[in-house]
């Protein structure tokens, strides 16, 4: 008995240890590539033509927003 419980531990200690290692590659990953792609763009100059598509998207929302009134 001593021998299934020892083995359950072992597995939940590793499986918790295994994706612990796994997020941080995940997030260190995904800093890497955000980097890389705001580099670009900003070399490219597309950063104003992304901020200018959100400013629009917001403009829009909040004029429906208006157009809609009060609950």
């Amino acid at each position: 008995m001593n021998k299934i419980n020892k083995s359950i531990f072992y597995y939940i200690r590793v499986g918790f240890l295994k994706g612990v290692g796994w997020s941080f590659g995940v997030t260190f990953g995904f800093v890497i590539i955000s980097t890389l792609i705001i580099f670009v763009l900003n070399k490219l100059g597309g950063l104003p033509v992304v901020g200018g598509f959100i400013a629009d998207l917001v403009e829009a929302t909040q004029e429906s927003l208006l157009r809609r009134g009060k609950f």
